[in-house]
């Protein structure tokens, strides 16, 4: 077990509270995940990953990761720009080591929280998940990329189904896999009480969203995080589990809005592939819990039914 707990003070107390576990799980005998973080006053980066591709592969993948991204953010004001910097060095560096015949398809999940307060950036890829706990309410900030996360976003799957599908583990998208991967990003802005958790599917993918509310609620940083854990344990521990609470205990006196924004239409996360530019683009900052617009919300099945449609019109038509 990796465990590490962080406290940023600041004269007038603590901003940022923090705490990171990872566990290899029950039934694994290694751990393919990692966790990394860094924080100071206002600032901070917290960064889960999932390795796959074998046991050494897929450990080497997620530390390669984690390492790359908090090393890179770490150097300097947090920007979109800076995460996708952060997130394409990672990308380069796996997938060169991928291209050794001992390490073929190695690759990892990523999702990283980087904080410039009031202000948070969040990258992800893989199914690894940001939540944001806000006056009450559990939101999940992030999108699984995996093919049953997918199939539920076309209406396809039920969440029940998708939890208890024999193809749930399959991603669509990871670090390392190809030479370039695709990001979303995710802006906010942040305020006193928010609470993020950061974690593997191997937590998600065993506790119900409403334990998380809880003990996210009920405990601070460092006691949820191994109160997470333990509960995801005592529930099977399938996977390996890892998670990573920060809580915002206050904000620095207001500073000037940020020059980057996020190109964010009713909570939809930005999605762009590595080497593209996330700063030159309208944006406006995500507020939590945005109702999303018609057109976002029921876009895949309308696309859906107008393919079937067409078909059905084609198969028709061809009988005549």
């Amino acid at each position: 077990m990796t465990y590490n707990f962080a406290m940023s003070a600041s004269p007038n107390g603590a901003a940022i509270e923090a705490a990171v576990l990872t566990h290899p799980g029950r039934q694994r005998t290694t751990n393919q995940d990692a966790v990394g973080h860094r924080i100071s006053d206002s600032y901070g980066v917290f960064v889960v990953a999932d390795g796959m591709g074998g046991h050494r592969t897929g450990e080497l993948a997620s530390r390669m990761a984690v390492k790359n991204i908090v090393d890179v953010v770490r150097e300097e004001e947090p920007s979109p720009n800076l995460l996708l910097d952060a997130f394409e060095e990672a990308n380069e560096a796996i997938y060169m080591a991928g291209q050794r015949p001992e390490s073929r398809g190695m690759g990892t999940t990523a999702t990283a929280l980087a904080l410039n307060l009031p202000y948070a950036i969040i990258a992800h890829v893989g199914d690894s998940r940001a939540y944001l706990l806000r006056d009450g309410v559990l939101t999940q900030l992030t999108q699984d990329h995996s093919w049953v996360a997918e199939r539920m976003r076309q209406g396809l799957l039920t969440p029940t189904e998708a939890r208890n599908h024999r193809w749930r583990n399959v991603i669509t998208n990871a670090l390392g896999s190809f030479p370039e991967a695709r990001v979303d990003l995710i802006g906010l802005k942040v305020q006193p009480g928010d609470r993020f958790l950061l974690c593997s599917d191997g937590l998600s993918g065993v506790l119900e969203d409403s334990v998380l509310q809880e003990i996210l609620e009920e405990l601070p940083p460092d006691e949820a995080v191994e109160r997470l854990i333990k509960l995801a344990n005592e529930w099977g521990g399938p996977d390996n589990i890892s998670a990573i609470v920060v809580a915002i205990r206050q904000i620095p006196p207001e500073k000037p809005p940020p020059t980057w924004a996020l190109p964010l239409e009713g909570g939809e996360p930005v999605v762009l592939a590595l080497g593209q530019e996330g700063d030159t683009v309208e944006t406006q900052v995500l507020e939590p819990n945005q109702p999303r617009n018609f057109w976002t919300r029921w876009r895949d099945i309308i696309f859906l039914v107008v393919y079937i449609s067409l078909l059905l019109y084609v198969l028709l038509f061809n009988k005549r």
